[in-house]
């Protein structure tokens, strides 16, 4: 079972909704997959650096304007429509 923290997050989405869902007001949990950012050539250890490029470069990655699309999408439906959770991923991250 997750420790209490764990589910926070969840929790915290969901208080947020039921505070904020009566005036209209939308919270989605967008989850990227592996997105390349400048991230990685920020991570001062070689071997992960070097890991996470292979990763990229092994099973695609997302771009920031891919994910903006989806946010963009997200906040274009109609007011009465909220989306939960949307998870995007490369398609070849299981």
């Amino acid at each position: 079972m997750p420790s209490s923290s764990a589910r926070m997050p969840g929790r915290t989405r969901d208080a947020g909704r039921t505070e904020f869902g009566p005036r209209d007001v939308r919270v989605t949990n967008i989850e990227p997959g592996l997105t390349r950012t400048e991230l990685a050539s920020h991570i001062e250890k070689d071997t992960l650096r070097e890991f996470v490029e292979g990763m990229a470069d092994t099973m695609g990655s997302l771009s920031s304007e891919e994910v903006a699309d989806v946010v963009a999408y997200v906040s274009s439906r109609p007011r009465h429509v909220n989306l939960r959770q949307i998870m995007v991923l490369p398609t070849r991250q299981a």
